[in-house]
């Protein structure tokens, strides 16, 4: 995979580009001001992941680096977990990780922990116990909520099933009686709406705030929805707290946003994807869905439409507006806002900015200030084209962020159709001359019109990685184009004349067809056909009540309802005739099948899916990489494709980020330099959901959770997987044979066994040697081997810039955690001895061969004589050969055939009796680029 190429990190720290003061180099960015909130809460931090994505932030960053950019490779699985039901729809949980317990959720919505050491069951909540009817329910569910009282004595688990959320003993997993009703809520209940036609399913774990916890939910897209409005419950009685309304009632601010049709049910808004939580403003953040009625067609509800499609800051313990930002008016399009807001601190100029980033499927990345909720980059509102269907009404302008760029394509033309195979390039050409298309925001129309970057396009609810420390966020972006038709239909007639079937299909219409076609077509592989079903009318009851795969229940429908979708379910194509239902009026249906080749993968040119890094100080697009693949394509030599992912990523100190939810069922991690793939795993089903980083008694660990199934449509699982290093004694050793076999460490072309560490300064080849080039504000960097090294000879030649230093790392390693405050205590640091590569700028300055301890806080290693005396034995101007013997706490240096430092450290050896070989660059602050050059490096083990 090719990565593009780097752009300059801004980041205003000031450098020396020489040793003289050994003390910690202090970055823009400081743990403690990370944010900027006093920590009420011990669990919100970069280290436990004891809260769903990480962190109350949404950072899904892990402070962590004993798993780091050297030694991924080595991964293995340490535990494997199964639940025993590989069935649909999958497991999407995002574990969490409290007091030495693992808690996730299984495809039948049960709560499960276990020992997070050792994957060992401790207790699994079945809720089918609890529930009225004492059925099994199966949903969609990324996780649980944990809460401790101020005392730490009372620790419960909140778990999330359908329209309940349930309080459990941390410990044992029994249910909490006293909460709530006798251990549960209803969420159908303080609603501006029936509780019997409330239609609630909550599929992301709620936020807590003190004693609040706060909850959203998922809630139909037709007709028949819900209002998609957030609530606060007492986490120690269950009571009630308060609610935000994200469909307005009257005489509330946004009302008139919306121009309201009799008869019209009005929903939606809904923040599907979560919470963040800023703990010192006390304020909560999330991004909301579309509005209801109607799916991309919204002729019944004119109007800008608030709260739909915002981000809204609220505050946590009252629930009342602090701002909003719309980042759609009037959706029409099914532009979500998939997960919530992620709370950042940016620093550019020498000013830092409280910042709240908006992930969109349209690609779109919306930078906002945390206090008022205005833009940080230029935003415009663009024109975009109008509605050509009647009763329709488009809003003629949309925001559009000049920065960050679009993180995908957002506009198709011929140029950009599959030519994977000639059929597929066929059957696209075919497609594209059928329908209409148009930039982004271009309505659906009863022609219908090709879109993208589509409905699963985009940025979806795993969300992004944001490293606080570099000021980079790292995503996951599909790119899968839909065909956005309008289908008119009859409604609304007088029902006495109608028929069951004909009941059915106009319930049908009104909440089905956007999945499965207005003809009962599907639209594979997530959502099936239902032109040939082979379940029988009670197996359809049950699955409309219960709900099944992707399909959510419809349990808000009345016996008779579900009778009369059974009865059009059950016709045949093309024999119920709504339409002729007297005194009827004028709808549409809405259809949105995916714009695929005849072989179902997407109708346009790779790469379908990326991986990509933004720095967030500047808005530029650091690189852009293909993520995932699929393995029919793989097995004809198509390769590099890029595929469709759910799940995010998690970025961690040690420079890797890790990455599931693809179709090819792999679990990945990748530098975040680069982008370049590090390391895979074949998973035993798909991973569709966002791994965890934590560490217990030293031991990092990686958790996902492999249901397979969901959108990708692969084969189902069951497993909670755990990967971690090899113990020391049972890592494999990369010793080659000691005494006269020299081993090439440059093969003079490629950077295969380098990795990077640290900083943003690049590496690349070039005429045969490795090239490094300073950025500005950029940290140290380095250029690590991949194998470790203890006794050893070492041989290569260097060039010096004329400006700054640099060094060669040997014996080195990354601190596993932050042991301090300052960038050299700080998790991923990488530390051990140095060789000086520099020019004999004046007396008292250290030249090259001279020996210092990086990051060890020992300052030099060389004598004060030494460093003040230097030599003139470097070729300023050319290549110079560098020797360098470690054996044992001795190390000798020669630069040219003389000899330049002979010194032993017992203390030094002590802390790194082995580790790998480092090119390093110096943090600069010059703009530079200023340049070195390593080339013919060698190794002999001793």
């Amino acid at each position: 995979m090719k990565a593009l190429a780097y752009l300059v990190l801004v980041v205003p720290v000031l450098y020396v580009s020489s040793h003289q003061a050994p003390a910690p180099t202090t970055l823009a960015f400081e743990r403690d001001s990370i944010p900027k909130s006093r920590q009420t809460d011990r669990y919100d931090n970069f280290t436990d992941w004891a809260i769903y994505r990480g962190d109350k932030k949404a950072n899904q960053y892990a402070e962590l680096a004993q798993i780091n950019a050297t030694n991924v490779h080595q991964l293995r699985k340490v535990w494997e977990y199964h639940t025993g039901d590989p069935k649909g729809p999958s497991m999407y949980s995002n574990p969490i990780i409290v007091n030495g317990l693992l808690y996730f959720t299984t495809p039948r919505l049960h709560a499960v922990a276990l020992n997070a050491v050792t994957g060992k069951q401790v207790w699994v909540f079945d809720p089918a116990r609890y529930s009225a009817d004492k059925k099994e329910f199966r949903g969609r569910s990324r996780g649980v909520t944990y809460w401790e009282d101020a005392g730490g004595k009372k620790q419960r688990i909140f778990t999330f099933v359908k329209d309940r959320v349930y309080a459990l003993d941390a410990g044992t997993g029994a249910l909490i009686e006293s909460f709530g009703e006798k251990g549960f809520i209803d969420l159908r209940k303080n609603l501006p709406v029936d509780p019997a036609k409330a239609d609630i399913e909550v599929t992301t774990p709620g936020i807590v705030y003190k004693n609040f916890l706060i909850v959203g939910s998922r809630v139909p897209e037709g007709e028949d929805s819900t209002p998609g409005d957030i609530r606060a419950y007492d986490t120690e009685t269950g009571a009630f707290r308060w609610i935000f309304h994200t469909v307005p009632q009257k005489g509330e601010f946004g009302y008139d946003t919306w121009k309201r049709v009799e008869g019209v049910t009005y929903g939606g808004a809904n923040p599907w994807g979560g919470f963040s939580l800023d703990e010192e403003r006390g304020w909560v953040f999330c991004a909301t869905g579309s509005p209801a009625a109607d799916f991309i067609y919204g002729g019944d509800r004119q109007g800008t439409n608030l709260f739909g499609n915002c981000v809204l800051a609220l505050d946590a313990t009252t629930g009342k507006r602090k701002w909003h930002y719309q980042t759609i008016h009037h959706d029409i399009f099914d532009y979500d806002n998939p997960p919530a807001p992620m709370l950042t601190t940016i620093t550019a100029n020498g000013k830092s900015s409280d910042a709240v980033v908006q992930f969109t499927k349209m690609g779109l990345t919306f930078v906002l200030d945390r206090d008022t909720g205005k833009p940080l980059f230029p935003v415009v509102e663009m024109p975009v084209p109008p509605s050509e269907v009647p009763g329709e009404t488009a809003w003629p302008t949309q925001p559009f962020p000049l920065k960050p760029a679009p993180l995908n394509r957002l506009i198709l033309t011929e140029a950009d159709l599959t030519n994977i195979t000639p059929e597929s390039r066929a059957s696209a050409l075919k497609q594209f001359r059928k329908y209409k298309t148009g930039y982004l925001y271009t309505p659906a129309s009863q022609q219908g019109t090709i879109t993208l970057p589509g409905h699963q396009g985009g940025m979806e609810w795993g969300g992004g990685s944001y490293d606080p420390y570099a000021g980079v966020v790292y995503v996951n972006v599909n790119e899968a184009p839909t065909i956005n038709q309008l289908v008119p239909y009859q409604d609304k007639g007088d029902l006495a004349l109608a028929t069951a079937a004909e009941r059915g299909a106009m319930l049908y219409n009104r909440n089905c067809t956007s999945c499965h076609g207005a003809n009962r077509q599907g639209n594979p592989p997530a959502f099936p056909a239902l032109t040939n079903l082979k379940l029988s009318s009670a197996e359809i009851r049950t699955v409309l009540h219960a709900g099944r795969g992707m399909m959510p229940a419809f349990s808000q429908f009345t016996n008779q309802q579900v009778n009369d979708l059974v009865a059009f379910l059950e016709s045949r194509p093309q024999e119920v005739k709504p339409e002729k239902v007297v005194s009827s009026r004028v709808r549409y249906a809405n259809e949105a099948p995916f714009f695929v080749d005849p072989y179902g993968y997407p109708a346009i040119a790779p790469p379908w899916g990326t991986l990509n890094a933004v720095d967030l100080t500047t808005g530029d697009i650091r690189w852009k990489v293909p993520l995932g693949e699929y393995p029919e394509l793989v097995a004809k030599g198509i390769r590099n494709t890029g595929s469709k992912s759910f799940g995010g990523p998690v970025a961690t100190a040690g420079d890797v980020i890790f990455m599931a939810g693809t179709p090819d069922e792999k679990i990945r991690a990748f530098s975040k330099h680069t982008g370049e793939g590090l390391w895979e795993y074949q998973l035993p089903a798909g991973g569709y959901a966002t791994p965890s980083v934590y560490m217990i008694d030293g031991k990092q660990y990686v958790v996902i959770a492999a249901g397979g199934g969901g959108k990708n449509g692969t084969r189902y699982g069951d497993s909670i997987l755990a990967f971690a290093l090899p113990d020391a004694d049972d890592r494999p050793s990369n010793q080659t044979k000691t005494g006269t076999d020299w081993i090439d460490l440059f093969d003079g072309a490629t950077l295969n066994g380098w990795v990077q560490l640290n900083g943003a300064h690049t590496y690349a080849v070039e005429d045969g040697a490795i090239v490094g080039r300073t950025q500005e504000g950029s940290p140290n960097s380095f250029l690590c081997t991949k194998q470790t090294f203890d006794d050893f000879e070492l041989e290569l030649d260097v060039t010096v810039d004329s400006v700054t230093n640099s060094g060669i790392q040997i014996r080195s390693r990354a601190r596993p955690v932050t042991v301090g405050k300052g960038h050299d205590l700080r998790a991923g640091r990488v530390y051990g001895p140095q060789v000086e590569m520099q020019r004999n700028h004046r007396p008292g300055t250290p030249t090259t061969g001279l020996i210092y301890g990086e990051a060890l806080g020992t300052g030099w290693l060389s004598s004060p004589d030494k460093i003040q005396n230097g030599h003139h034995l470097l070729n300023n101007e050319g290549w110079n050969r560098l020797r360098i013997v470690a054996k044992g706490p001795r190390i000798q240096t020669w630069l040219n055939g003389q000899p330049i430092e002979d010194l032993t450290h017992e203390g030094v050896y002590k802390s790194n009796p082995s580790g790998f070989i480092g090119l390093q660059m110096h943090g600069i602050n010059g703009k530079g680029p200023y340049v070195m050059r390593w080339k013919n490096i060698r190794l002999r083990r001793l």
